[in-house]
């Protein structure tokens, strides 16, 4: 009965620790996450996953310098499990009514009639020509991950390049060319 007794007195003990830690340590770490990540959801869903490692954790040392070392690995890990946008899941929307189109539904197959080439010139002439009024930086990281077949991983080791920022630039490529390109798909929905 005394080991039981001592057992729920630890146990009582390490859960106030935690509690105080996390109490402590929780604004502090939310924003050192949030500064790392697109969206406070996305940090706070990182902090739940450090908080439960630290719950599950045996004995430490330097409780804050460990919190931000598996904050740092969970950003890490969040940031490789991260889909980037492709080109081919832009979607468009020509009104609030109809469904989303890919950009791949507009682009038609590879089998080459008179009219799926004049279609292909004209597609790849304004893609290319809005890939031109992208900055350097976001259409290089665009060309190396979309033509090239780069990972988001070996053009940030290409550039020398932090991978959040080669993920930020994609995004902003992305971005660009879906809203330059929707006149071009409102052009082929109307004809």
């Amino acid at each position: 009965m005394a080991e039981q007794t001592q057992y729920s007195v630890d146990s009582l003990a390490k859960d106030e620790s935690l509690t105080n830690t996390i109490k402590k340590e929780r604004g502090k770490l939310l924003s050192f996450i949030s500064n790392r990540t697109p969206t406070i959801e996305d940090a706070e869903d990182i902090l739940q996953d450090v908080f439960y490692e630290l719950v599950q954790s045996e004995i430490i040392e330097n409780t804050a310098a460990w919190l931000y070392r598996v904050a740092r690995n969970k950003i890490t890990d969040w940031y490789r499990k991260m889909k980037p946008d492709r080109l081919d899941d832009i979607s468009f929307n020509h009104s609030d009514d109809d469904e989303a189109l890919l950009l791949s539904d507009i682009i038609p197959s590879m089998e080459t009639t008179a009219d799926t080439q004049i279609l292909l010139k004209l597609i790849s002439e304004v893609l290319a020509d809005t890939l031109e009024e992208l900055p350097e930086n976001q259409r290089e990281v665009f060309v190396l991950h979309e033509i090239d077949g780069k990972s988001l991983k070996e053009i940030a080791e290409q550039t020398n390049t932090g991978i959040k920022t080669v993920i930020s630039r994609k995004r902003y490529a992305v971005m660009y060319l879906q809203e330059r390109l929707r006149s071009l798909y409102d052009e082929l929905l109307n004809n």
